[in-house]
């Protein structure tokens, strides 16, 4: 997982994040507060998704309730894979947890960075990964991110290059079988 900036001084962007995935490593029910998690937020792409409950004060806190999404399937809720995503993947801290009437357990989450919490009350569901926590600390290998943000903002540099690049060794080893064809 790669950093946005908004968990300074704790990570930095282009630090690499090594994340336990909820499907496979963990429960939600194992979240307390503290933990840092990688979320699917609506808020980042706010125009695009539908607010059930604005106005929902929970702790003090006045959260949006959104809409979950219509389409189902793992190629929607990522949007490396997908552009139809209406989420972004967020990772922020758990600073509370609340369980309503019907024992549904949700997140209240801030960056480290941020002044103010996340405007959006976190389901189990939209939860991704949990950071995994070393000493205390999480465990972070720094700059080794900077490699995919170069990848993912220049893509298109790279595909150009592969692909010129391929069509000068296709022609090299055309070249070369034909000379052997020659000398036979």
């Amino acid at each position: 997982m790669i950093v946005s900036d908004s968990m300074v001084p704790v990570m930095t962007r282009g630090d690499f994040v090594v994340v336990e995935n909820r499907m496979f490593e963990f429960e939600t029910g194992d979240i307390e507060i503290g933990d840092i998690i990688v979320y699917s937020a609506h808020w980042t792409n706010a125009n695009e998704n539908n607010v059930i409950n604005q106005g929902l004060t929970i702790n003090g806190r006045e959260l949006d309730y959104y809409e979950e999404s219509k389409k189902s399937g793992i190629i929607y809720t990522l949007p490396v894979i997908s552009r139809y995503s209406k989420t972004t993947p967020v990772i922020h801290r758990v600073i509370d947890i609340w369980d309503d009437n019907q024992g549904n357990r949700y997140f209240i989450t801030k960056g480290d960075n941020n002044p103010t919490y996340d405007p959006e009350l976190i389901r189990e569901s939209q939860v991704r990964q949990r950071v995994i926590i070393i000493n205390e600390n999480p465990f972070v290998i720094p700059y080794l991110g900077h490699i995919s943000l170069i990848l993912k903002e220049n893509v298109y540099w790279f595909l150009i290059i592969f692909l010129v690049w391929s069509y000068y060794d296709y022609q090299k080893e055309k070249k070369k079988k034909k000379g052997k064809e020659e000398l036979n």
